[in-house]
């Protein structure tokens, strides 16, 4: 069988690892990037125990590379700027593994180390035919000084190219997206170890939060939540130091040291125009083609808010499961494996959706109250994360 991936991102890499290693398989990859241009990509994440454990049962020795390259993520705690807890529950009480912390530049290493010699980079699938017959696909790729390759003989093609894919907005239409009514912004600040800072931890002033975790190498990652209009970009004026201090600081200046020293960094980088905004959204899922030709794996399928870290969790879960599809179903075809998938997947890709932007109470104005925060440790709730943090592999599909 004769795969191709567009897009060697998280799911990307994880699938061609995965692929790479069946002796029936050939892997084409094709990426829009060199291999070092993410070298000092996108700060830090916090990836969710339910991508390590499926990668223990799929691909342990992957699973072990990422835990060597990150720290542990055991715990989620909140507070208030001021200090009083609202929330902690360790992961170890609803799940079989722990998370990470891990710069995006070390998750794209990994994801990526064992397949390199499979990458075309610099190099990006823009059209696909034969989607209308029962034939091998032919793909159009384009490389960096705009030369044209026509690729033919590829039975499946893999979508990974992220939430903004071009190649599901040629073959599906528009993606439909929904916001959630707030603003992100993260930074890395370097504190020198000076801050009493390691393990995952938030703090609340209202519905605007603050969310900060050590990483390798001792830089701290710091994201931010602000409530704007549902229908509108981010404002400018919040995203300037001042904006910023009158989102986070308490109405009666009573902040702690850590949520201090954060804001403070978060203000500076403003001044400097070193943050970076976003604005929480979701997209419809699409899992495929209607011939079930195409694939769409990650963010590409299915992206959605951020307030559990379930993103690139996601994109490696999806790519895990898929390794694990193929493995279990040698004998099907292309589209057959797609149909398979795509019935024993969904059902749990929308829970996670569901959950994420129900978690999100807690940043938006009407929903938000202490309480609403505290109640992320009640039973209820670690059913919940535990249902999460337990991925399901769809092998019952087969």
């Amino acid at each position: 069988m004769r795969i191709a991936i567009a897009g060697v991102g998280v799911a990307g890499g994880v699938v061609a690892t995965g692929l790479a290693e069946l002796d029936d398989v050939e892997v084409l990859a094709f990426e829009r990037v060199g291999p070092e241009d993410h070298a000092v990509a996108g700060n830090g994440l916090n990836v969710g125990p339910n991508a390590l454990v499926a990668l223990d049962r799929v691909m342990p020795e992957l699973a072990s590379r990422l835990r060597d390259a990150s720290l542990p993520w055991r715990q989620w705690r909140a507070s208030t700027m001021a200090g009083e807890c609202l929330l902690h529950l360790p992961l170890g009480e609803v799940a079989a593994s722990d998370g990470m912390r891990i710069r995006w530049a070390e998750l794209y290493r990994v994801c990526r180390e064992r397949v390199l010699p499979h990458v075309r980079w610099r190099t990006e699938v823009t059209a696909v035919r034969g989607l209308e017959g029962d034939g091998p696909l032919s793909l159009t790729v384009r490389g960096a000084d705009g030369a044209t390759t026509e690729i033919d003989g590829v039975d499946l093609l893999i979508v990974t190219d992220g939430r903004f894919s071009a190649l599901r907005a040629q073959l599906r239409g528009a993606t439909r997206t929904r916001y959630l009514g707030v603003a992100n912004f993260r930074v890395l600040l370097d504190d020198g170890g000076r801050w009493d800072l390691d393990d995952l931890a938030q703090w609340h002033n209202g519905p605007c939060r603050l969310l900060a975790f050590r990483l390798r190498g001792g830089l701290v990652y710091l994201s931010g939540n602000v409530p704007i209009p549902v229908d509108q970009e981010t404002p400018e004026n919040l995203t300037t130091a001042e904006g910023l201090a009158q989102a986070y600081m308490p109405a009666d200046g009573v902040i702690g040291e850590v949520p201090h020293a954060l804001l403070e960094g978060a203000c500076a980088a403003a001044a400097a125009g070193g943050l970076h905004w976003s604005r929480l959204q979701e997209s419809d899922l699409v899992w495929s083609d209607p011939a079930s030709r195409v694939l769409f794996l990650g963010d590409a399928g299915h992206a959605m808010v951020p307030t559990l870290g379930q993103g690139a969790t996601m994109a490696i879960e999806d790519g895990a499961a898929w390794v694990a599809q193929m493995r279990a179903g040698r004998a099907c075809s292309p589209s057959e494996l797609v149909t398979r998938y795509r019935a024993s997947r969904t059902h749990r890709v929308q829970f996670v959706r569901t959950f994420s932007w129900q978690a999100s109470d807690v940043i938006v104005p009407e929903r938000f109250s202490l309480e609403a925060v505290r109640a992320k440790s009640s039973p209820e709730y670690r059913g919940l994360f535990q249902r999460l943090y337990e991925p399901d592999l769809g092998l019952q599909a087969r």
